[in-house]
């Protein structure tokens, strides 16, 4: 082959190396790389193959059958850590699994979904459960942690099989060469990471805590008090309403609970205009599309789950990709100052949440998806996106959803909705105070994700000794 040729795109194999399967991308130099290193009789652990050493459970039920259920969505990329999010409602069969055993994503494995459980439940069949043989020689833990590794996600990344939904087949995961350190080397890994964990909460309990006095500031500086939720038992929800007080409104009672009144009332107190949403910005809807227009790569569509619940800021990690010949209406194409919002969802939590466009996207929204444009030269996009996060809108928002079983958001829902408007110079003064503090929080965010990428550096170079390259 010719020196100038991207080896990473073109190579050799010999025949005598195809093993189980004949797609080019499985002998990919960089998985074999890895293969190399364990295989090689001066490596310094002993190795095996994953079904020798754990037990991969074959136990199913229902989603509707388990207290707590795994979607893929529940699972953060890189970390193993278990996340609330509008796919915890699941639906069909599920893989039942134990408080210990590991999960290790097979569906798209380049986003490396690995949890050691920390309770009973179900998860969805994209999951594979693991419970170790041999407790003396192999943890859960161990594994988890491993698994987890680039020197892992980098091999099963070119053992995908499928375009449009891309996994690892049973088979594959069950060889999957396994280093075996001894126990003490085991738990000096353990540590590594668990120290790390440790520090990352520290740091991302910081953030939040920065992430919450934005919405005291914000309504501190717009004069407006929210009432304190009251407790949840038979009294408060226990009230009378005049019907000159609901007429031409809604005969719910959720609705017209005391404390979303009281909220409304302590919203006209602010000394700024009041300006009905409609009057900022127009509501558009997103792309719908079925199964079969999606594709491996083309067209971008950006959905509920690519908005972070606790930053706002999007996550770029999952996106659904439909086929370049579908005709696409350019006004739901993302652009500049746009407010992106989850307008349906299994979780109210989730309904409502947005993020904010800084810059033009190569991205559309789906149609489960609502971006607010805005057009009116009074506001300042990014302080109406800082207002649709606070709390006030919020238990507003969950006025009008509370009641229902449907977690579904249109425009005319909202449009009504009035917003305290100061002057566009003190918008600008919020809006710079807001972004300091975001940017402050995102920093330590940062610093938090780096720790554990720095703890698992330190534990991929215990496992792969002197054949460790950064």
């Amino acid at each position: 082959m010719s020196p100038d040729l991207d080896k990473n795109k073109i190579f050799l194999i010999d025949r005598g190396e195809l093993s189980t399967q004949w797609s080019p991308i499985f002998y990919h130099p960089e998985r074999l790389k890895y293969l190399d290193i364990f295989l090689d009789e001066k490596y310094s652990f002993e190795i095996n193959k994953l079904k020798y050493l754990f037990n991969i459970s074959n136990k199913k039920s229902t989603a509707s059958q388990v207290n707590k259920y795994i979607g893929m969505a529940n699972i953060e990329s890189n970390t193993g850590l278990y996340l609330l999010s509008e796919n915890e409602k699941g639906k069909g069969d599920c893989s039942i699994f134990s408080k210990g055993n590991v999960l290790f994503g097979k569906l798209r494995p380049y986003l490396n979904k690995v949890y050691l459980a920390e309770f009973d439940g179900g998860c969805t069949t994209e999951f594979i459960v693991m419970d170790t043989i041999y407790e003396s020689v192999i943890s859960n833990k161990f594994l988890s942690i491993f698994l987890l590794l680039d020197c892992v996600v980098n091999q099963t990344k070119y053992m995908m099989t499928g375009n449009t939904l891309p996994r690892l087949q049973t088979f594959d995961i069950e060889n999957i060469i396994i280093p075996i350190p001894n126990k003490i080397i085991q738990q000096n890994i353990i540590d590594i990471i668990d120290n790390a964990y440790k520090l990352k909460k520290e740091k991302e309990k910081e953030a939040k805590s920065i992430l919450a006095s934005i919405d005291n500031y914000l309504l501190d500086k717009l004069g407006i008090e929210l009432p304190e939720e009251p407790e949840n038992n038979i009294e408060n929800r226990t009230f009378k309403v005049g019907f000159d007080d609901i007429f031409n409104s809604r005969y719910d009672g959720f609705y017209n609970k005391p404390y979303y009144i009281e909220v409304e009332e302590q919203l006209y107190k602010t000394k700024f205009d009041l300006v009905s949403l409609k009057e900022l910005c127009i509501g558009i809807r997103g792309v719908t599309y079925s199964s079969e227009d999606e594709s491996k790569d083309g067209i971008g569509i950006l959905r509920g789950n690519n908005i972070d619940l606790k930053t706002n800021e999007l996550d770029l990690t999952e996106i659904r990709y439909l086929k370049n010949f579908i005709e696409m209406d350019e006004k739901q194409k993302l652009v500049t100052n746009d407010i992106l919002m989850s307008a349906a969802s299994g979780s109210k939590s989730h309904v409502g949440k947005v993020a904010f466009i800084e810059k033009d996207l190569d991205y559309y929204f789906g149609a489960f998806m609502m971006v607010l444009r805005v057009y009116n030269k009074d506001v300042n996009p990014y302080f109406l996106f800082c207002y649709l996060q606070s709390n006030l809108f919020r238990q507003l928002l969950m006025r009008i959803l509370g009641g229902t079983n449907i977690n579904n958001l249109n425009f005319n829902m909202i449009k009504n909705y009035k917003i305290p408007l100061p002057d566009l110079n003190i918008q600008d003064e919020i809006v710079k105070e807001i972004q300091q503090s975001r940017e402050k929080a995102k920093s330590l965010q940062e610093e938090a994700n780096s720790l554990l990428d720095d703890a698992k550096e330190e534990v991929e170079k215990i496992i792969l000794g002197d054949k460790y390259e950064s």
